[in-house]
């Protein structure tokens, strides 16, 4: 019997209730048409060969359009990589399809299923899922035995892909989920749910696509990090979908098999509405309408008086109320408005400050002008649908194959910037542009030459002792010991929590070089062997080397240089706690950081360190009061430099009693020094604090100190404060008030990689991603 399933489901059912009343045998079968499909002379006895199978509950066909051109088909009609590609597949694997027309099915599973569901207005998909749910099986007959017409106007065209996608969301939502469905194997859960997610995924990805270079070229923004894991991404991902998606054995399927992908970006906004009016009613609790879909020379019940007073496109018929088609015409112009944008930039400035070719123009370019082609040939529809309009479809499929071909290029092309090991090789070579003294003839830094060969302080004993060696300060010719250490302590533990690092980008001697450079000059200016006439003398431990009056005055070389380089010291009537301590935790930590590669010099280092841990304990003060750099680096605190030496010589020995005095030491600094530092979230050489809660932390696994390590994280990561101790800048750069400079943001970017390393339970990558974007 034949049954005009296109008017609704009730109606479908109520047919099959009339007809059957009574008992129903197994043999009994129905056949379900759209009111628009045509049978062909045999289409009956093709598919009651396959019913003849006792066990073959349905038997579905393709669907064929006499009024669909293949090489036009931009709304994807014909669904060829359905048809032709997927459902044989699936068929295979005991997949049941109902599509709603041509098909056969027994009449007792479909009354053993409920008759055709009422939960759905995608009831065809809907009992493909329960009929395999009761251990039903199916077929399906790959041949055209009917034809109909798809609607050609683009208000029914969104139409019916908006009921379509409804009825998948209806069915997610429902008590019949299919991902929830214990009948279904894992599987079947699967396939049954793909569509529906397939739904989903295209709705984010579409205006993603659109949006992504429009931000970076017009708002300086960039969302993505073009480096070598993004161009291998992009790479597998656009080779493996368009294997996949363009696959054929049919040389004429080709274009057919792309129209799936321009159709996809047609229907994104069609799909993405549809999701939230299933979600609203959902919510509300309303009913879902159905509305059918008009085909050709059908009226819409619209009254054509209300209808827009001027004309639109021949092929568009009444828009009134939808956005949809705006919606691609406003996508069409983001992309153009990109590719415009990105060709004047490139024209303006093709190369960067570096002298590379500014390849990431050219990739957001391609990017676009493939963003572009879709809602392209979407305009170029409305207006004609002839053999102009299949030419153009052909030209667009070979532009958006090279142009993609030559966005994927472009992304290998795209200089690394990324490319950590590169950036930590050329941090380092910093230091070795800051060197002072006599350097190697072979180092990364030609230009420079031996400079500051006569530094030297006078002793108590009246002896002069060299202090060669050493970094500059700033841009000038200052040696100052205690920023000097600070910065060793920090390229020690740098190089001893992430060494793997440093030795997958070659730079492990390189790194244990640079520190040994700056510990080597700690360990000059910490004399603590002074002898006169065979008797020891008092230590002293020189904390400036330079003028600084004159230095601010002199704009050369520093190999150049002749000025008076006079050294400034602290000894007991001068004390430095906070300088010596500062420089006890740096000899320490280096001593841990290089003991792989030097034990001997690792405990020559440990051994002074611990030296001038006593000493500083001893000699109580502050640097800054007898050292002329101290007012340009001040320091308020020294209980947390002594807690942050103690620490280091901890890890150094495992002697616990340093560890008892930093605990002791840290709470000291709390009490009595919390209110100095103006900002509690600054980590520099004046605030330690935060070093503390993380090395006590990993030392005691007290959680007092990894709730501060958690705050201090949080409030760093903040990217919606724009006011208090952690501001962002319109670009999302954090930085510490009051003085903003890069070091505190570095100082806290290695903290935090530190951090989610030893101390955040989980989402590594998030801080890492926050890290490394800083």
């Amino acid at each position: 019997m034949r049954l005009p399933a296109h008017t609704c489901v009730s109606g479908a059912t109520h047919a099959c209730l009339c007809f059957y009343p009574c008992c129903l045998l197994p043999v009994q079968v129905m056949v379900v048409f759209d009111a628009d499909m045509v049978a062909k002379p045999n289409f009956f006895t093709k598919i009651l060969e396959v019913m003849l199978d006792d066990d073959c509950a349905l038997c579905l066909t393709p669907q064929g359009f006499n009024n669909v051109d293949a090489q036009s088909d931009i709304f994807n009609n014909l669904n060829l990589s359905f048809w032709e590609y997927m459902l044989p597949g699936t068929d295979a694997l005991g997949y049941i399809a109902c599509t709603g027309t041509n098909f056969c099915l027994r009449c007792y599973p479909l009354a053993d299923c409920g008759w055709f569901p009422s939960f759905t207005i995608t009831e065809d998909y809907a009992l493909g899922m329960l009929m395999k749910a009761k251990g039903y099986k199916a077929g399906y007959l790959n041949e055209y035995l009917a034809i109909g017409e798809a609607p050609e106007e683009i208000r029914n065209i969104f139409r019916q892909r908006s009921r379509w996608c409804k009825g998948q969301m209806q069915v997610l939502f429902s008590r019949y989920c299919p991902l929830l469905d214990t009948g279904l194997t894992l599987g079947m859960r699967l396939l049954y749910t793909s569509v529906t997610w397939c739904y989903v995924t295209n709705t984010l990805a579409v205006p993603c696509s659109v949006l992504v270079p429009f931000i970076a070229l017009v708002f300086g923004v960039y969302p993505l990090v073009l480096n070598r894991d993004f161009a291998l991404a992009a790479t597998l991902f656009y080779t493996s979908s368009t294997l996949v998606t363009m696959y054929c054995t049919n040389r004429k399927h080709m274009k057919p098999l792309w129209f799936c992908i321009v159709s996809c970006h047609l229907l994104w906004f069609t799909y993405a509405k549809a999701q939230l009016n299933v979600l609203w009613k959902k919510v509300t609790k309303k009913t879902v309408v159905f509305k059918s879909t008009k085909k050709k020379g059908e009226e819409d019940g619209r009254d054509a008086k209300k209808r827009r007073f001027c004309a639109l496109p021949q092929n568009v018929g009444d828009m009134e109320g939808t956005l949809d088609a705006w919606v691609l015409v406003a996508s069409f112009s983001i992309s153009m408005i990109t590719a415009i944008v990105g060709a004047f930039q490139m024209i303006d400035r093709p190369y960067t400050a570096q002298g590379d070719f500014r390849w990431f123009l050219a990739l957001s370019i391609f990017w676009s002008v493939y963003n572009m082609i879709p809602p392209a040939l979407f305009i170029f529809y409305c207006y004609n649908k002839g053999q102009l309009f299949e030419d153009f479809c052909s030209f667009c499929m070979t532009l958006s194959f090279m142009v993609g071909i030559g966005g994927i290029v472009c992304t290998w092309l795209v200089p690394d910037d990324y490319n950590l090991g590169q950036v930590l090789n050329v941090s380092l070579q910093f230091f070795e542009a800051q060197r002072s003294g006599k350097v190697p003839r072979i180092s990364n830094t030609p230009w420079r030459g031996n400079s500051g060969l006569w530094d030297s302080v006078l002793l108590p004993n009246g002896k002069n002792y060299s202090l060669l060696g050493g970094w500059y300060d700033d841009g000038g010719m200052l040696k100052l010991s205690y920023t000097t250490a600070f910065t060793v302590s920090m390229l020690s533990w740098a190089y001893h929590e992430f060494k793997g690092g440093y030795r997958s980008s070659g730079n492990v001697d390189f790194g244990a070089n640079t520190i040994r450079w700056g510990a080597d000059y700690l360990m000059k200016v910490s004399v603590t062997n002074i002898t006169s006439a065979g008797a020891s003398m008092q230590p002293i431990f020189v904390a400036q080397v330079g003028d600084m009056a004159r230095d601010k005055l002199y704009w050369g070389s520093p190999e150049r240089s002749n000025i008076p380089r006079p050294a400034t010291y602290l000894s007991a009537a001068r004390p430095g706690t906070d300088a010596m301590a500062m420089t006890s935790a740096a000899l320490a930590s280096a001593a841990v950081a290089i003991q792989e590669e030097s034990l001997q010099v690792a405990d020559v280092y440990l051994q002074k360190a611990i030296v001038l841990y006593q000493l500083a304990q001893r000699w109580r003060g502050y640097y800054a009061k007898y050292v002329e750099s101290g007012k340009v680096y001040p320091s308020v605190s020294m209980y947390d430099d002594l807690s942050y030496a103690a620490i280091w010589i901890y890890i150094a020995t495992g002697d616990e009693n340093y560890l008892n005095d930093a605990i002791v030491f840290y709470d000291q600094t709390v009490s009595a020094e919390g209110h100095v530092n103006p900002n509690p979230y600054m980590f520099n050489y004046e605030n330690v604090v935060p070093a503390l809660d993380l090395l006590l932390y990993k030392a005691t696994k007290d959680q007092f100190y990894k709730k501060n390590v958690q705050d201090f994280v949080r409030t760093w990561m903040n990217t919606k404060s724009r006011t208090g101790d952690i501001f962002y800048t319109p670009k999302n750069l954090a930085k510490a008030y009051p003085y903003g400079t890069l070091q505190h943001t570095a100082n806290a970017a290695f903290y935090t990689m530190v951090a989610a390393k030893n101390v955040m339970d989980s989402k590594f990558m998030l801080y890492a991603c926050w890290a490394r974007n800083q």
